[in-house]
């Protein structure tokens, strides 16, 4: 049997399987039939796939090693087993070649289903852990995103669940978390309203814990980066002098090193022994907290004035209940400034929202065409006549 053999070449990539063992009495064979692959197709970047790889020494690591000084690129390492892996990570490969750990593979017919949202469907693995598996559109660099910030947050203090490793279910990608065993702060409003002032000032009090929470740009993304991102992907459903606007006010928010959750609503909070604990980390980002509070408002004013049962979906929560709780947190929340400034922010917040509604095409992903076209024309009508007024006035 062939020890390597080519699996792929095209402009872009070049792949190489390896087999069996690389070892000491092998490896000269290996670097030279190695050679001879790489000279035949010397275009495109190398990828190693180790999926049928059991075992590599040192001898084994050198012919790599060889093989790398010869690349511009990185290369690529992929499928890699646990001990391989680890030989890797250990040996400091890991900074010299892009290693990529086979994921541990679960199928859906053996998970069962206990939640679904807008970016993925949750299923119980056993008593102790769950996996987020997200959509088939999803790729992985969003998913690792997610894994990440979800971490940093929890190193930075914030009651959040733990997360470990990335898995595939069925050929999609998803994020083994820890079980938090016990009901989202949705449901235990909803079905406890003797306890809502309660419930509602820890809320808020978990938002404001977010937001006093400073943190660096390696950690986290800037938000308004993101909302470059999804301007630039909007573009065709916009005329030019609208796209101006649009990036003009975005120009004028403030850049802030506070930490922000991005989709901050009582959906995206469980309760565990009468404590608040953060999920679906996603959107965690960095930035001014008008990002936060219109990513808020969109779901609690905008979309409950949109598409009141697309907002119950989301949330939920009944309308009235969740028109109840924007109003607790606004007036809770800058209940230090006078009633006219408090309506000011919160008309400059929901106006700002209108920002989301009109980068449908980007954060709302997967939504009906008829939603997105409401999206669109409600943006056009409610924000962008206004949005000079809104450019340079957010001083909070």
């Amino acid at each position: 049997m062939s020890l390597i053999k080519l699996l792929h070449s095209d402009d872009d990539d070049v792949v190489v399987g390896f087999f069996d063992k690389l070892n000491r009495d092998n490896a000269s064979e290996v670097e030279d039939e190695l050679k001879k692959i790489r000279k035949e197709h010397s275009h495109g970047n190398l990828i190693f796939d180790f999926k049928n790889l059991k075992y590599i020494s040192s001898a084994g690591l050198r012919v790599i090693l060889n093989c790398a000084k010869n690349e511009k690129e990185k290369i690529k390492i992929k499928n890699t087993n646990v001990e391989i892996h680890e030989t890797l990570m250990d040996t400091g490969f890991n900074r010299m070649f892009d290693i990529q750990k086979t994921m541990k593979h679960y199928s859906l017919d053996d998970l069962e289903l206990i939640g679904q949202g807008a970016n993925g469907d949750v299923y119980r693995i056993d008593r102790e852990n769950i996996v987020k598996v997200f959509n088939e559109s999803a790729p992985i660099e969003v998913v690792e995103r997610e894994r990440d910030v979800a971490q940093e947050a929890l190193i930075a203090g914030l009651p959040t669940a733990i997360s470990y490793t990335l898995v595939n279910v069925d050929e999609r990608f998803g994020i083994v978390f820890e079980l938090i065993d016990s009901d989202t702060l949705s449901r235990v409003i909803v079905k406890n309203p003797d306890d809502y002032d309660r419930l509602a000032d820890e809320y808020i009090k978990l938002y404001k814990t977010i937001h006093n929470t400073k943190v660096s740009e390696e950690a986290f993304p800037s938000i308004k980066q993101v909302y470059y991102e999804a301007i630039e992907e909007s573009k065709s459903y916009y005329t030019e002098e609208e796209i101006g606007k649009l990036r003009a006010l975005l120009d004028s928010i403030p850049d802030k090193d506070t930490l922000i959750h991005g989709d901050y609503h009582p959906n995206n909070i469980m309760v565990q022994d009468d404590k608040l604990i953060l999920i679906d980390m996603g959107d965690m980002s960095r930035g001014h907290i008008i990002f936060d509070f219109l990513a808020t408002a969109t779901t609690q004013v905008n979309l409950v004035n949109l598409n009141p049962e697309f907002a119950e979906y989301h949330t939920k929560m009944p309308v009235e209940l969740i028109k109840k709780t924007w109003r607790r947190l606004i007036d809770t929340y800058f209940a230090d400034k006078t009633p006219e400034e408090r309506k000011r922010i919160e008309d400059q917040i929901c106006l700002c929202a209108k920002l989301k509604v009109a980068l449908a095409p980007y954060f709302g992903r997967g939504i009906s065409d008829e939603l997105l076209q409401s999206s669109i024309a409600d943006a056009k009508a409610n924000l962008l006549p206004y949005i000079d007024d809104l450019t340079g006035a957010i001083d909070w």
